[in-house]
Formats: structure tokens, C-alpha cells, sequence
């Protein structure tokens, strides 16, 4: 199998592109090349291809990375084409974006909770790839595309083409080139939940990609600019408590860290999203009562020692002892 890197960065004299892969192996380094400083590109070849790699550019000068991509949304290249022998790659640089809070795990995990999924394995000969971000998306939509080719559902709101979120607000189509009609694809991406009867349009132009020509065994990648949709404001169940006014049978005196698991459980268990904390910073400055007061911290980084639980503290000493 060979994959074509292909990527669109206007470098400054000296400096170098390069591509960083990792592998079961390690990471591998691979030097793209370029005629105009421009426009980027190498080819890697594998023997025995896993089953995915994930992978993120960088720039380098005199062997030294001087510059990378945001790395909490790495390329992801799905090796699901059964018959493609050539993976042809065009990606965008991937800088840090306005909405990075949608990838944080608050986010990912609580609030917009979508398991990634497995891409299916792909039959066709030639193979059109669609890669999109869309962190806008609310808990149960899922995103689609419609274009005008017939493959892509004429413009039919009952024929859309589900993508698959094959990573953390990433979705990808897999389109079948011998199906399509012409080398031009005009198309948007649509957000839906299992119903189909209320799309949500990208509030863009129509997106369009003309094709090379391709040959039998080869899959073509495209990763376009994010989905166009509004960021909603989200309301949020949720649960507003100071960590020392929690209580169980294990507390000594005031809540600590053991107790907020058992409060997180309940937040959990009847449905909220959030749960909010006063300030947990040490204040211990005159060692008197006016200390409790938690707006007056002495560190951003030193957490208050009175929230730990003594028997999870030494549990965690007597392990860290161990190990050594």
C-alpha cells in the first residue's frame, strides 16, 4: 500500500515539513518535498498496513521542530478500503480553533457524549473520501452530506449519506467513485438525529470538489474546513456545591475528594451534566477561621490539604513505595 501525503503550508526559507506517524512500532518521520514552498507532498509505502494510523504535521528547521499542528485533533487515516492500493491524501494544517473548549474533555465525555465508531470496511474499486470536523453538533445529531450527484442523494432530504464519527467531532464519508456522475461534486453537510425530519443546513455556500482522474485500487481523501454551523447555547442541568459541605459516613469533619466521587455519582445518576465547585486552592495564611474563606487562595497550583482522605493518601504512598 502507498499513501500520498499531500498538505497546503506557505513555509518561510529553511524550514522543512514534516510528517510524524505513529505506528505499533513508533513514531516514523517522513520529509515532504515541495517546488513552490507551497505546496507539500511525499509518499510513504507499507508492507503490512494497520488497521488506522493517526498522524500530525510539523515544522522543522535544521532538524528542529520549530512549529505543529494543535495535537488534540491529529489526523486520522482509516485503512478500511479493501481494495485501494493507493491512499491519496489532501489535509489542512490543523491550528488550535476558537471553539478548542468543544474538545476538552468536559465536553467529549459529559456534556456531548458520542462513542466514535468503527468505519465499515469498503467493497468499491475507487473511493472518495469526506473529512469534516463538526464540534457544534448536540447530544444525539449526527452529521450527513447531500450534494447533487445522485450518489450523494440529489438534493433529497430522504437520502441523505450518514458519515461516520471516526474520532472525536471528526466525520467521514466514504463515497463510491464508480457511482458518481461527473468529476464535479457540489454538496453540504446536513445535522440530523435518527428521525430525519428536522435537517440542519450548513449556513454556507454549497461546497464543491472537482476529482482527478482515478484509476481502478485508488481512494482519494479530502479533509475540508469545518462544518458551518452555529454554536448553540447550551443549557445545562447541573449542580452547584463548596467540596467542604459535602458529607458521607467516611468524611472526617468536612467533605474532601473522597466524598465529591460519591456526589459526582449522583450528579451522574439522575441526569445532570455539571457540577460546579467553589474554589479548592490552599488559603491556609494566618492558620485561623478567616482561612475557610475560599476566594483568598496563596497558589493557582496548591490544592487546600484539607480535602484529601488520609486512607486514599496512604494507599497511594504505599504503592508509590512499592513500585520503587
Amino acid at each position: 500500500m502507498t499513501v500520498q501525503f499531500n498538505i497546503e503550508y506557505k513555509a518561510m526559507f529553511g524550514e522543512q515539513i514534516v510528517v510524524n506517524i505513529q505506528t505499533e512500532e513508533g513514531e516514523l518521520k517522513l520529509p515532504l518535498e515541495t517546488t513552490d514552498g507551497e505546496r507539500w507532498a511525499c509518499d510513504w509505502c507499507v508492507e503490512s498496513p494497520e488497521k488506522s494510523y493517526t498522524y500530525y504535521y510539523s515544522v522543522e528547521r535544521e532538524g528542529r521542530a520549530v512549529k505543529t499542528e494543535w495535537l488534540m485533533i491529529k489526523h486520522q487515516l482509516e485503512v478500511n478500503a479493501k481494495k485501494a492500493a493507493v491512499y491519496t491524501l489532501y489535509d489542512h494544517w490543523k491550528a488550535m480553533p476558537e471553539d478548542a473548549f468543544l474538545y476538552s474533555s468536559a465536553f467529549t465525555d459529559c456534556i456531548n457524549h458520542q462513542v466514535p465508531q468503527v468505519m465499515k470496511p469498503e467493497t468499491g474499486s475507487k473511493i472518495v473520501r469526506l473529512i469534516v470536523r463538526a464540534p457544534q453538533l448536540r447530544d444525539g445529531e449526527r452529521l450527513g452530506v447531500l450534494g447533487a450527484d445522485k450518489a450523494l442523494g440529489a438534493w433529497d432530504v430522504q437520502k441523505i449519506l450518514p458519515m461516520t464519527q471516526h474520532t472525536y467531532n471528526e466525520w467521514v464519508a466514504d463515497i463510491d467513485a464508480t457511482h458518481l456522475e461527473g468529476s464535479h461534486l457540489e454538496f453540504k453537510f446536513v445535522a440530523f438525529r435518527n428521525a430525519k425530519n428536522e435537517l440542519l443546513w450548513e449556513n454556507s455556500m454549497n461546497r464543491t470538489v472537482d476529482l482527478p482522474e482515478m484509476k481502478a485500487g485508488e481512494l482519494v481523501s479530502y479533509e475540508l474546513d469545518q462544518a458551518s454551523f452555529a454554536l448553540y447555547n447550551r443549557k445545562l442541568a447541573g449542580t452547584q456545591v463548596p467540596v467542604f459541605s459535602l458529607r458521607t459516613r467516611k468524611s472526617a469533619g468536612i467533605g474532601d475528594f473522597g466524598d465529591l466521587k460519591t456526589m459526582i455519582d449522583f450528579v451522574a445518576s439522575t441526569g445532570q451534566k455539571v457540577l460546579q465547585l467553589l474554589p479548592i486552592n490552599d488559603t491556609t495564611i494566618t492558620h485561623t477561621w478567616t482561612d475557610s474563606y475560599p476566594y483568598s487562595c496563596i497558589s493557582v497550583f496548591a490544592i487546600h490539604p484539607q480535602y484529601r482522605r488520609p486512607p486514599c493518601l496512604s494507599l497511594s504512598l504505599e504503592e508509590s513505595t512499592k513500585a520503587r
